[in-house]
């Protein structure tokens, strides 16, 4: 009996292993989205950014070619409409590396009714990281946090030479978006992580492909954010590149007054904000604005607001587009991370201050794949 009960253990075991370590970072192949671009002013011989709202979806997340395929779809449509030069700038939103956490993971992930029955695969093919890292985080929220920590090195990884190989490829400056990875720096032109605190962080590759300056890490984090991510001491970062001094601002960082006198003080040319907005299931653009998230509204918010106007109307008012003019900066871009991974949906709608006014981004709701092309 015992015979046959290690032969049972010893079987159920092997048909674990078999289902947890076969056929990874599968998903079906998904229709082409069409790119819906646009383009404000004329090439001067300064410079451009060019701010990319990619649609996506968990597939795109699935495997590095998958992710590096979906995109350079955007580069590719930027050089075909005659944008690229030596001084150009990508600009990728806000948590655009972030869902790299699914990659390499099994296919019943990817078509997960929603993102909590998904992370159920997740756990169950990573048990022993995972209980590992639930043990010893420190986070409020262990259960994310170990999620992330486990991930962490095969994420940079495809981040890094992602971007990198990109930006050697189309000779450009890219902003690459953010990601959630451990006490991340910049060494030596690379990525390097350290044992402790998770950062919503960005980082910017110049054209030979390492990481310019310092990581971009985000200060004023939302409520759903300060469970298991920890804020920087300061927000906003300034980047040399070839078209100016770049300053970056996080999502949220471009609400505050104290972000743009950062960022002026250090002698910032211009600003890009990549941002994110998880909508649920119902969009919160058009929605009644609830006010500040996470943080005191500064003193210059009109409380009358609150409730008042509309989540879109807010942006308007109290981000990028009016406090970076008001600060004295004539260009910058805020582009918000598009698509539907599981039950998430996203919102947002591009912003473009040139030549100290805000353009009139005028698209068409029914195609949120878009890239921005700004001259300066």
């Amino acid at each position: 009996m015992r015979k046959y009960s290690f032969y049972g253990i010893l079987s159920l075991v092997c048909a674990y292993f078999i289902w947890a370590y076969s056929f990874l970072g599968n998903s079906s192949e998904e229709k082409a989205f069409e790119i819906s671009s646009y383009s404000y002013g004329k090439d001067s011989g300064k410079g451009n950014l060019i701010g990319v709202e990619p649609f996506m979806t968990p597939g795109d997340y699935s495997s590095h070619n998958r992710f590096l395929d979906k995109t350079e779809s955007y580069f590719i449509n930027a050089k075909q409409s005659g944008w690229i030069s030596d001084r150009t700038i990508f600009v990728f939103p806000e948590y655009y590396g972030t869902w790299l956490v699914v990659s390499g993971e099994k296919s019943s992930l990817y078509t997960s009714p929603d993102l909590k029955s998904g992370m159920i695969y997740f756990i169950l093919r990573n048990p022993f990281s995972f209980l590992y890292h639930l043990l010893i985080s420190k986070e409020n929220d262990k259960v994310q946090a170990a999620i992330f920590k486990i991930k962490a090195d095969e994420m940079k990884e495809i981040y890094e030479s992602t971007f990198s190989a990109l930006a050697q490829k189309y000779r450009v400056t890219i902003l690459a978006g953010s990601i959630v990875l451990p006490s991340p720096s910049g060494q030596n032109g690379k990525i390097v992580l350290g044992p402790s605190s998770l950062f919503n962080t960005s980082f910017v590759f110049g054209k030979d492909g390492s990481v310019l300056g310092e990581p971009i890490r985000k200060k004023f984090l939302t409520e759903e954010e300060k469970p298991f991510l920890d804020s920087n001491l300061k927000p906003g970062t300034v980047i040399d590149t070839p078209a100016g001094k770049m300053g970056v601002l996080v999502c949220a960082d471009s609400w505050y007054p104290e972000s743009y006198s950062n960022l002026k003080e250090s002698g910032a040319d211009f600003i890009a904000v990549p941002s994110y907005i998880n909508r649920g299931e119902i969009s919160v653009w058009d929605q009644a604005w609830a006010g500040y998230n996470g943080e005191k509204n500064p003193s210059d918010v009109d409380p009358k607001d609150i409730g008042k106007i509309t989540e879109g109307q807010a942006w308007k008012k109290y981000a990028l587009e009016t406090r970076a003019a008001r600060s004295g900066f004539k260009n910058g871009i805020n582009v918000f991370l598009q698509g539907k991974l599981w039950d998430l949906e996203s919102d947002g709608q591009a912003f473009i201050l040139r030549n100290g006014k805000p353009e009139n981004v005028s698209v068409s709701e029914h195609n949120k794949n878009r890239i921005y092309n700004l001259w300066f």
